[in-house]
């Protein structure tokens, strides 16, 4: 076991400052556009109402990696494309997901998001249900000025696989005899197609050849789906302050992500079998188990489990990038894997 996960990842100064630390050499090849983008962004979710108003902007003002839309634009300059005719695809993409995080928090029932209220926690479930379908439809209003029926077709889709993602998720709350490919499914649907469209779409603006769109696609999904491993690494090992909302909070909700479900397997060690009795006193809302059920999660080598798998899908991403050009854009792409794995080499290592 981790002597870091043991003491909470940012208290020896190894969490938060660390964490984002790790994103900022391939940000700095985005940064300026970034910085577009944000102006964009505000200026793409005026409204005449002013809660809708003031709950979009509080969103976007909240901060983010805008990793979608930084894919998107590395995805395209791989190519030759220019920041202006990207911009409204790189809004949208970020509005798309951040309207998805609206509806997660109502169905969460979650009261923070990125350190700040959440929407529903603030104006009530059904004023954050309009403002997340606000989000969206807004952004697939951007994407109809580029009258592309590709990007039609590939965010729509990509929106609703989202939609059945999030579905599969609450009907697996709690069922602990799932099986890894059920999560597997989950995790496709509601993260890693929407990387995959991100940089599929900004491939298809810049012109590249099939074959290399579809390499893009296949990296972006492959990074997505570790991406959500090793976001539910943390929300099982990392301190609130590092996350912006509740350690165990996924477990909590009854979300048993790919560790706990190695954890629930491990029928031989004595020391876990408590582990399914505590995941039933969680639905039962009987919360006062969650940390005994975390330290049991942590102990059974669910993490390095994890951890392993998603070091697997990021291979298949060094395995695409053969096919593009040497270039700084593809040199940031590569970052982002390094990233990634100092991410689970953070969380998972022991010490």
């Amino acid at each position: 076991m981790s002597k870091l996960l043991n003491k909470k990842i940012n208290t020896p100064g190894a969490g938060k400052g660390k964490l984002q630390k790790l994103e900022q050499k391939w940000q700095t090849v985005v940064k300026a556009e970034l910085t577009y983008l944000e102006d964009y962004l505000r200026e793409s979710i005026t409204s005449d109402d002013a809660m809708l108003q003031a709950a979009a902007l509080g969103l976007i003002e909240a901060g983010g990696k805008r990793l979608r839309p930084a894919l998107a634009y590395l995805s395209a300059r791989l190519w030759g494309a220019a920041l202006d005719d990207l911009l409204p695809l790189l809004a949208a993409l970020e509005l798309i997901h951040t309207g998805s995080l609206v509806h997660d928090d109502i169905i969460d029932n979650a009261r923070l998001r990125r350190g700040k209220p959440t929407v529903s926690y603030v104006h009530g479930d059904a004023a954050a249900l309009y403002v997340g379908d606000y989000l969206i439809g807004r952004a697939m209003e951007l994407i109809a000025v580029y009258q592309d029926e590709r990007l039609n077709l590939s965010l729509n889709r990509t929106v609703l696989q989202m939609c059945l993602g999030e579905l599969r998720q609450e009907r697996d709350f709690f069922r602990q005899n799932q099986s890894y490919w059920d999560y597997f499914r989950r995790i496709r649907c509601k993260t890693a197609l929407l990387f995959a469209g991100s940089c599929e779409c900004g491939a298809l603006l810049a012109g590249a050849d099939k074959r290399r769109v579809d390499s893009l696609w296949r990296w972006g999904y492959n990074l997505g789906m570790a991406f959500q491993i090793i976001d539910d690494l943390l929300d099982l090992a990392a301190d609130e302050t590092d996350i912006g909302k509740p350690t165990g909070n996924d477990l909590r909700q009854g979300n048993l992500s790919l560790a706990v479900l190695y954890a629930l397997r491990q029928k031989n060690n004595a020391g876990l079998g408590k582990l399914p009795e505590l995941i039933d006193c969680l639905r039962q809302k009987d919360y006062q188990v969650l940390p005994e059920a975390l330290n049991l999660v942590r102990q059974s080598g669910g993490l390095a489990y994890a951890g392993k798998t998603a070091g697997r899908f990021l291979q298949k991403c060094e395995q695409e990038q053969q096919l593009w050009p040497e270039s700084k854009e593809k040199r940031a792409l590569t970052d982002v894997l390094t990233g990634f794995r100092r991410h689970i080499n953070l969380l998972t290592t022991t010490k």
